[in-house]
C-alpha cells in the first residue's frame, strides 16, 4: 500500500502587517481574515429522493417494510430511526439508509436489500453477505510441520499445530492434496506426468526435481495419517491448559490453538463449503470452485509448488469471478437467529494465521 507523502504548507509564515501611510488616528485595527468555518464540510446532508412515476402501493409497502425492519432490529439489537415525520417513499429511503449504516458498524460487511417474497409478494428486508477472497490462495503446507516435528524440543508446540490442522482437515473439510477427486490432487498428478516425460528425455537433469516430488508424496502421506487421527483434536483442550509458552512462536501457536478450539465449540458441525452454492449445470459459464483456492499442499517452496502455483494462477486468470461463500436472510418474522458468515470469516482468518506460522517454522 502506498503512503502519501506529507504535504508541505503552501502559505507563507505570518508576518507583521506593514503600516499604511496616512492612517487615521483612533481607527480600529483591522485583523487578518480568519479561516473559513468548516461547518459545511462537517454537515451530513440527507439523501435526495426522486420518486419514480409508478410506486408500489403505499400501505402494503410501508406495512411490510417496517414490520420486517422491526424484526431485523430485534435480531441484530439495533435501534430504528424515527421516520414518522417523512412522507412515502422518503420514509422508507431514510429507514433503509439508517439500518444499512448500523449493520456495517458490525465486524462483517452486509448488504441490505428490499424485496418481495412469498405468494402475496410481501415487502421484506434481506441481508446478504459475501466473503471475498480477492487474489489470495489459502494453501496450507504440511511439509514445514513435518520437519518441525522431527526435533524433540518442538513436540508440545507441534502437537498444538497438529490439532489445528486436524480440525481443518477432519471438521472444516479443507481438501487434502493426497486425496483423490480433489482439484489439488489432479494438479500434483499432472505435474508428476510432466516431470516423467522430461525425465525420460534428460534423466541426468532432474535429480533435484525428483527428490522434491518424493518429499511432497512421502511427507504428505505421513502427515495425512496424523491429521486424520482424532487424538490431537480430542485432547486439544487439555494440551492448551498445560502448555506454557516460552517464546513468541510458542505464544502464536498457543493463540491459534485457542482460536481453533473456540471455533470448534461455537460451530461444531460447520464446513468450509457449507455456504457455497454449487455452479448451475445449465449455465454455460464455468465458475472455479473453492477447492482451487483453499487446500492442503505439500511444501510451499521448491520446483513442484512453483509449477502448481503457476498453473493455478493461469487457470484462475481466465475467470472474472469464483464461487464464494455467501449467505442471505429474509426478515419475514419467522427466524429466531442471525444468519451470517461469521464462521467463514473466522475460519479464513485462522487459516491465514496458521500459514504465517508454518512459513516461518525452522
Amino acid at each position: 500500500m502506498q503512503t502519501l507523502s506529507a504535504i508541505r504548507n503552501i502559505r507563507q509564515k505570518p508576518q507583521s502587517a506593514t503600516r499604511c501611510a496616512g492612517r487615521i488616528k483612533g481607527q480600529s485595527q483591522i485583523s487578518p481574515c480568519t479561516s473559513g468555518a468548516d461547518g459545511f464540510l462537517n454537515h451530513g446532508f440527507m439523501p435526495l429522493c426522486e420518486p419514480a412515476k409508478h410506486l408500489p402501493e403505499q400501505e402494503e409497502t410501508e406495512n411490510g417494510f417496517f414490520k420486517s425492519a422491526v424484526h431485523l432490529g430485534k435480531l441484530h439489537n439495533l435501534s430504528l430511526v424515527d421516520v414518522n415525520g417523512y412522507n412515502y417513499p422518503y420514509n422508507i429511503l431514510l429507514a433503509h439508509r439508517d439500518i444499512q449504516t448500523k449493520l456495517n458498524r458490525q465486524p462483517y460487511d452486509t448488504e441490505l436489500l428490499i424485496t418481495q417474497t412469498g405468494k402475496d409478494k410481501q415487502v421484506s428486508l434481506v441481508t446478504e453477505q459475501i466473503f471475498e477472497v480477492g487474489n489470495q490462495l489459502f494453501y496450507i503446507p504440511v511439509v514445514p510441520l513435518f520437519t518441525f516435528l522431527r526435533k524433540k524440543e518442538n513436540k508440545q508446540c507441534g502437537t498444538l499445530l497438529l490439532a489445528v490442522m486436524s480440525y481443518l482437515y477432519r471438521e472444516a473439510g479443507v481438501p487434502y492434496y493426497r486425496d483423490e477427486g480433489w482439484y489439488m490432487f489432479d494438479e500434483y498428478e499432472m505435474n508428476r506426468e510432466f516431470f516423467l516425460e522430461c525425465h525420460q528425455e534428460n534423466p541426468d537433469d532432474y535429480e533435484e526435481d525428483i527428490s522434491d516430488i518424493l518429499k511432497n508424496d512421502i511427507c504428505g502421506d505421513i502427515m495425512q495419517r496424523k491429521l486424520f487421527n482424532p487424538y490431537h483434536l480430542i485432547h486439544l483442550a487439555e494440551n492448551i491448559e498445560r502448555f506454557s509458552p516460552a517464546s513468541p512462536l510458542q505464544e502464536e501457536c498457543l493463540q491459534i490453538a485457542q482460536d481453533t478450539l473456540q471455533l470448534f465449540r461455537d460451530f461444531p458441525k460447520c464446513s468450509v463449503f457449507q455456504n457455497i452454492t454449487p455452479p448451475d449445470e445449465d449455465e454455460d459459464d464455468e465458475v472455479p470452485t473453492p477447492e482451487t483456492y483453499i487446500a492442503f499442499v505439500g511444501d510451499c517452496k521448491g520446483w513442484v509448488f512453483e509449477n502448481i502455483e503457476r498453473s493455478v494462477n493461469d487457470y484462475l486468470g481466465n475467470f472474472s469471478q469464483m464461487a464464494l461463500p455467501s449467505r442471505t436472510q429474509v426478515f419475514g418474522g419467522t427466524d429466531n437467529e442471525i444468519k451470517n458468515l461469521e464462521f467463514e470469516y473466522r475460519l479464513f482468518e485462522l487459516i491465514e494465521n496458521l500459514c504465517n506460522i508454518l512459513f516461518d517454522l525452522k
